[in-house]
C-alpha cells in the first residue's frame, strides 16, 4: 500500500468513526433529557431532528479538519502506536472541549453532573472509537515494514564514504525503518563510486528532481562529504518542490 492510500484509510476510518462516536453520543444525550418519556422513543425521535442530521455530517467535518491541521495523514510510514496514542488522545481533548463550549453548554440541565457526564461521555466515545481502528491500522504497518514487506523508495545523494556509512547502517538496522534503497546519485563525476557496489548508480544530483518523479521517491538522504557542501542548497531547494522527505 502506498503513501497516498494508506494516508486515504486513516481519513476513511477517522471519518467512519467520527459518524459513529457523534450518533452514539447523541442518544446518550437523548436518553438523559428526560427520563419519564420512554427510551426508545427518545432515540428514535432524534433520528427525526434536524439538529441530529446537522451533527452528522458537520461534527466528523470538523474533526477531520482538526487531524489534518495536526498532521495525522502526513508521515503515515513513520507512526508509532505511542505516538498514536498521544496525538490521538490530545486532538480528542482539544476538539471535545471545543464541542463542549459550543454544543453541550448550551443543553438545558436539572444538575451540573450532566455537564460532566456528557463531556466524558463525549471524550471517551470519540478516542475509543478513534483510536482503536487506527492503532490496528498503524500495527499492521508497523509489521510489515518490519518484514520487509512494505516500503517507501529511498534515494541517496552522495558516492562516498558518507553515503556508504549511512547505507550500511540503514541495512544493518535492528528494525527496519521502511527504506527500501533505490540508488545514489553523485555530486561530482567519476569513473568509479564507492556506493556504486552496493547501489545502482541513476545520474548526478543535476537530475534529482526528474529522477524522484520517475521513481516514486518518498525520501531523499543527502550524504554529501564537506568538499561537496556547496550543493546543498541546490539540493534542497529543488527536492522541497517535490513530495519527497529529506533527511
Amino acid at each position: 500500500m502506498n503513501k497516498k492510500r494508506l494516508a486515504t484509510l486513516y481519513f476513511v476510518v477517522d471519518w467512519i468513526a467520527s459518524i459513529l462516536a457523534w450518533t452514539l453520543f447523541y442518544f446518550f444525550r437523548k436518553a438523559h433529557e428526560d427520563l419519564y418519556i420512554n427510551y426508545w422513543d427518545r432515540i428514535t425521535h432524534s433520528f427525526v431532528t434536524p439538529s441530529f442530521w446537522i451533527g452528522v455530517v458537520v461534527i466528523p467535518i470538523c474533526w477531520l479538519i482538526l487531524h489534518a491541521v495536526t498532521g495525522a495523514y502526513e508521515k503515515v510510514y513513520y507512526k508509532s502506536r505511542l505516538k498514536e496514542l498521544g496525538q490521538t488522545f490530545f486532538i480528542t481533548l482539544l476538539g471535545a472541549v471545543v464541542l463542549f463550549f459550543v454544543v453541550i453548554l448550551d443543553d438545558e440541565v436539572t444538575n451540573y453532573k450532566s455537564y460532566y457526564q456528557s463531556f466524558i461521555a463525549l471524550f471517551t466515545l470519540q478516542f475509543v472509537i478513534t483510536y482503536i481502528p487506527r492503532l490496528i491500522i498503524t500495527t499492521s504497518v508497523i509489521s510489515r515494514i518490519r518484514s520487509k514487506k512494505i516500503g517507501f523508495n529511498t534515494l541517496i545523494v552522495g558516492s562516498n564514504d558518507n553515503a556508504c556509512a549511512i547505507y550500511k547502517e540503514i541495512e544493518d538496522e535492528v528494525k527496519p525503518s521502511g527504506r527500501r534503497m533505490i540508488g545514489f546519485l553523485n555530486v561530482y563525476d567519476k569513473k568509479e563510486y564507492k556506493l556504486g557496489e552496493f547501489l545502482p548508480h541513476l545520474g548526478s544530483y543535476n537530475d534529482i528532481e526528474r529522477i524522484i518523479k520517475e521513481n516514486n521517491v518518498e525520501e531523499v538522504i543527502i550524504a554529501i562529504e564537506r568538499s561537496e557542501v556547496e550543493t546543498m542548497k541546490v539540493l534542497l531547494t529543488v527536492v522541497d518542490t517535490t513530495d519527497a522527505n529529506v533527511k
